[in-house]
């Protein structure tokens, strides 16, 4: 599959997955069609036939290229790695992007890790989330930055589409759960013309999003990432506000909270994380920033490279409605699908360094691919434990 991948190519990718693997690997289709009438798929792999489940998405926003199609090959190397009862190797690359090249050397995870991964979890990929927002991306360059899927205008109105990240069922009503300088401040807007991040009519009025959020519910996922890009970070909960420990009643579920939260680091009020859920996300991620730091070798200029910072979802900025919010939100629902919930917003790949930023050319693809690629097994691995 050449990078980057239509919306077509996707879809036949997986499909042949599931067609050469059919011992490991089901093709099912998400319950709800998009607004352009395509419907969407997802993967699930197990070996062993159950195991913790995980899911991994990516494609939310139509601009960002790269993540759906890495998502892919990994799964391609993961699953001829277990049938070979071979080693996943991650090829050498030359980046040509600097000034002088630099080598990163292959990579490679044990075939005992990659049989531990496969009969350990049961691992859902939906690759693509919003095919109609790629396929508009790549039909014209004057398209390449839509963000948005394809929701059609309201009457009245000729703008179009809603950023399935702002558009999940927690603290979606904003300017609800902000005080003022907080709703100024939140990534989000009920503007249907905003370019960006248009958080929809209601929450989880789009398809895609309730496909994720299906997912979510319906495999009781316990361990949860959604790749973008860019900015080299690896993103835990909460990005609604500045965590803490110490008071479960500041919690979004609080509505005494409305209106009084600000969105920012020291205010009067924190989200609540327990912290042994924090502790965790912070040692998984950390052992993702090692995975990618370790795969760059020996070249300091590499390593500099390959730095991804490992922090709260609020240090990129406040939002509200994001897929791996909603994910750690579902843990603390009276009745919820899963008891802990490990999840992440990895966001791969820079705009500085000749990266390319949402849409890196075919020459510096596999660098990204590669981080991506460390990071999740990493990811997965310790999921499996």
């Amino acid at each position: 599959m050449a990078y980057p991948a239509t919306v077509r190519a996707i879809e036949a990718e997986l499909g042949r997955l599931a067609a050469e693997h059919p011992s490991l690997c089901t093709r099912t289709l998400a319950p709800n069609r998009t607004h352009e009438g395509r419907s969407v798929s997802f993967v699930t792999i197990s070996g062993a036939g159950g195991g913790t489940p995980v899911l991994l998405t990516g494609g939310a926003h139509a601009r960002e290229w790269a993540p759906p199609d890495a998502l892919l090959s990994m799964l391609d190397r993961l699953l001829r790695a277990y049938e070979d009862d071979a080693d996943l190797v991650i090829p050498a690359f030359i980046d040509t992007a600097p000034a002088r090249d630099i080598e990163y050397p292959a990579a490679s995870i044990g075939a005992a890790e990659v049989k531990r991964i496969v009969d350990r979890l049961e691992l859902h990929v939906l690759a693509l989330i919003n095919p109609d927002g790629r396929a508009f991306t790549q039909a014209s360059s004057a398209n390449a930055m839509w963000r948005k899927n394809r929701r059609p205008p309201r009457p009245g109105s000729s703008c179009l589409g809603v950023d399935p990240n702002r558009n999940h069922d927690l603290a979606w009503d904003f300017e609800r759960f902000y005080d003022d300088a907080g709703d100024v401040a939140v990534s989000a807007s009920k503007d249907p013309c905003d370019f960006q991040v248009y958080i929809g009519p209601s929450a989880a009025s789009e398809p895609e999003v309730r496909n994720v959020a299906s997912l979510l519910r319906d495999k009781r996922i316990e361990f949860y990432v959604d790749v973008h890009s860019f900015s080299r970070k690896i993103l835990f909960p909460w990005g609604m506000d500045d965590n803490q420990t110490r008071d479960a009643s500041q919690s979004f579920r609080n509505p005494e909270w409305d209106g009084r939260r600000d969105g920012g680091f020291g205010g009067p009020y924190g989200e609540f994380i327990p912290a042994p859920l924090r502790d965790a996300h912070v040692r998984i991620g950390q052992a993702m920033h090692d995975a990618i730091v370790d795969g760059a070798g020996s070249d300091p200029r590499a390593q500099a490279r390959s730095q991804y910072d490992v922090e709260p979802g609020l240090a990129l900025y406040p939002t509200t409605g994001t897929a791996s919010d909603f994910a750690a939100s579902l843990q603390f629902e009276p009745d919820p699908p899963a008891e802990r919930v490990i999840s992440y917003t990895l966001e791969i790949g820079s705009d500085a360094d000749g990266e390319g930023g949402f849409q890196p050319v075919p020459a510096i693809y596999p660098k990204i691919e590669r981080e991506m690629h460390l990071a999740l097994i990493a990811f997965l691995l310790a999921a499996a434990r």
